[in-house]
């Protein structure tokens, strides 16, 4: 493993990762010369069965990801050897066909969606995965409904307990540069604002959102306090990118298949105390959307040395 050491006082890197708080140290991991491949995925796209995976958590997550895919001729049903079903469906893009499987995480938070996404990657071998579903607002510019493609994932759960309250030990991971750079042509093809069939309107945000296990209900948490300290710019809060993130940095040495990962979310509540489930279905419907949208920007040029 090739590593670049170097050490500060407020902010840890490691494979695109960065820690907040204490003594720190930092080490950026590249991929070796002569990577493991995983059994099944081979370098190129033919050594794979699909090119990207989509996953979800929530029911109204699935249905929303679920009525994208099946608008494609070819969309198609499986069950996966642990009982998960598996949706399949290939999407048109410059170059050639998208090929796209979703599936869903057999229970919120991070432990799932991490193993959620090893089992993705086992089977199917997608070179990028994306997590799609709802969030909580953080931010008074970011509206119900509106969807966040995050670019950064800050993990709040570490900490310590002290008798003057948590000392928090945060781990901020960046998106892989090939999905900034894919994102960054989206955002200039079809701009920030969202016009659906349906009617009406709404904004895509690109910025850092906050995870962890703990449900956010209160606009004056310490959550919220220490997310705004971290990075003022922090749009959203949820559940499971943390443990997608966890997963996607522990395995990125040892597969040169892998290219990145990120996150879609869109808004359906402000996480205070009036967070509720009446604006689920909108926030999955946009992130799903902006999904679709995003898809034929994703088709990656693979790497002909």
């Amino acid at each position: 493993m090739n590593a670049y050491q170097a050490h500060n006082n407020g902010l840890q890197v490691s494979g695109g990762t960065v820690s907040v708080g204490g003594d720190v140290h930092a080490v950026q991991h590249n991929h070796p010369a002569a990577a493991r491949t995983p059994i099944g995925a081979g370098g190129g796209r033919e050594g794979r069965s699909a090119d990207v995976g989509i996953l979800t958590v929530l029911r109204e997550e699935m249905a929303a990801v679920v009525d994208v895919l099946s608008r494609a001729h070819d969309h198609r049903v499986e069950q996966a050897h642990g009982g998960a079903t598996v949706h399949r469906a290939t999407f048109p893009a410059e170059g050639g066909p998208v090929r796209v499987v979703a599936t869903q995480a057999l229970e919120p938070g991070t432990h799932s969606a991490a193993l959620a996404h090893q089992q993705l990657r086992r089977r199917f071998a997608p070179p990028l995965v994306l997590l799609v579903g709802i969030a909580g607002g953080v931010r008074a510019d970011v509206a119900v409904g509106d969807v966040v493609l995050a670019d950064e994932v800050i993990w709040y759960d570490s900490r310590r307990e002290t008798g003057d309250g948590p000392r928090r030990r945060g781990r901020i991971q960046a998106t892989a540069p090939v999905l900034r750079h894919r994102v960054s042509d989206f955002l200039i093809r079809h701009g920030t604002v969202v016009r659906p069939e349906s009617g009406g309107e709404f904004r895509v945000h690109r910025g850092p959102i906050g995870s962890g296990n703990a449900v956010v209900t209160d606009a004056g948490s310490g959550v919220r306090a220490w997310l705004a300290e971290v990075h003022e710019k922090t749009l959203a809060v949820e559940t499971e990118a943390g443990g997608v993130a966890q997963a996607y940095y522990e395995e990125i040495a040892d597969d040169r298949a892998l290219r990145g990962w990120m996150t879609v979310r869109g808004i359906s509540d402000h996480a205070d105390r009036h967070k509720g489930h009446a604006d689920h279905e909108l926030a999955a419907r946009h992130a799903a959307l902006v999904t679709a949208r995003l898809l034929p920007y994703l088709r990656l040029v693979e790497d002909e040395r």
